[in-house]
């Protein structure tokens, strides 16, 4: 996940969430529940973000949905967001706060692009690999894209490390 081009709101909402030394693996489940349930409900969407409804009645919406199923501190996030108008940025500061807890833990989200399924056995290999090289643990995101011929593509943090074919086809042809 790259933060690049988030707002520092944004990160600082991300950053007092981490700070409170409570289970982060708590509350970054409860953000990707509230974030689910908004993404399945057009009505809740609308609602959320129609500056015509008054945060009173938003406030009681998120209240009726999540009160009982989320921490208080989820759900005091929620309503200060709604207060200032920036439930929108929810999905942000829940990216970055996921990205603040797995380099606190050492740990590194990597897109993995290849031309075709690898076989879980191939997989592991190339995280192990990954792993040594980076000295962290790797959260692999395999994605395929036929357009690479062969080879890999990782991305991380602000890096591409492009092996495919593709990439050295276009390398030659400059060349």
């Amino acid at each position: 996940m790259q933060t690049t081009g988030i707002s520092t709101i944004t990160k600082n909402y991300a950053r007092a969430l981490f700070d409170t030394n409570l289970d982060n693996a708590t509350i970054k489940m409860e953000l990707a529940q509230v974030l689910d349930t908004i993404e399945e409900s057009e009505d809740l969407r609308i609602v959320l973000s129609n500056s015509s409804i008054s945060c009173t009645k938003k406030i009681g919406i998120l209240n009726d949905i999540f009160y009982e199923k989320i921490s208080l501190v989820s759900f005091n996030l929620l309503k200060i967001l709604v207060e200032k108008n920036r439930i929108s940025e929810l999905k942000n500061i829940y990216e970055v706060l996921c990205d603040m807890d797995n380099k606190s833990l050492n740990k590194k989200d990597v897109e993995i692009v290849s031309s075709i399924e690898l076989n879980e056995d191939t997989k592991l290999r190339i995280v192990e690999k990954l792993a040594g090289k980076l000295k962290c643990e790797i959260l692999p995101n395999w994605q395929i894209d036929k357009n690479i011929i062969a080879g890999l593509v990782f991305k991380y943090d602000d890096f591409v490390i492009d092996t495919s074919v593709l990439a050295k086809l276009k390398q030659l042809s400059k060349q």
